[in-house]
């Protein structure tokens, strides 16, 4: 289904279950974390981002141009990225084995990692760069519950940088994070993601936010 970025409204967000911790999504959600099978990943996702140096989350990194770069760019930092298409997270990680053991690419629904996976105050920078403006409510990734799940992973001095070429979805994201303050934009490394490029090359705006939890 297209979808009219110049239009674009958020659809109602779907309910999520009461249960503390349990969240729907793609990749089976929160629930299938639960199972023996997968603590595997459970283990390797807190030891990426155990005490240390600073950690970094990159939430849908498609190709991981920026993934990559921000890696190379700042190797005293852990960048953990997650990304739902099989096909990006498999060629990412293999050149991120091969090259970057500071870098972490996942195939993985970030609700589901933020709110079941990480652990309290344990992520120092998260990315939202360029978003997909969804139709169903199911697939809506910023809502009120995830800003919650942010706040509880993001350490107090952490940043969140969001960026859209989208003017609806910029206007969702910032009432969703109204009660979050302005911050400087955190540095960055200079090769542009695919969908910034498409930006740049059309001339399209683009919509950054640089936020910290509220104090």
């Amino acid at each position: 289904m297209a979808i009219d970025r110049d239009n674009w409204t958020a659809p109602a967000p779907t309910p999520r279950d009461a249960h503390p911790g349990r969240v729907p999504g793609a990749l089976g959600g929160s629930l299938l974390y639960d199972q023996p099978r997968h603590a595997a990943l459970r283990a390797e996702i807190l030891a990426f981002v155990a005490p240390g140096s600073p950690v970094a989350v990159e939430v849908g990194f498609d190709h991981g141009i920026t993934l990559l770069d921000n890696a190379r760019t700042f190797p005293s930092w852990r960048w953990l990225g997650v990304e739902l298409r099989r096909h990006r997270v498999e060629a990412v990680r293999g050149h991120a084995e091969a090259h970057l053991p500071n870098c972490l690419p996942l195939r993985l629904d970030a609700r589901t990692l933020f709110a079941a996976l990480l652990p309290d105050d344990s992520v120092d920078r998260v990315d939202i760069l360029f978003p997909t403006p969804v139709v169903k409510g199911h697939h809506l990734l910023v809502t009120d519950a995830f800003v919650a799940d942010v706040a509880r992973v993001l350490k107090p001095d952490g940043v969140l940088l969001l960026m859209t070429d989208v003017e609806g979805l910029d206007t969702w994201m910032g009432a969703c994070f109204a009660e979050w303050r302005p911050v400087p934009v955190p540095p960055r490394a200079l090769e542009l993601s695919r969908r910034e490029r498409v930006c740049r090359r059309d001339g399209l705006p683009v919509w950054t936010r640089s936020l910290a939890p509220p104090r």
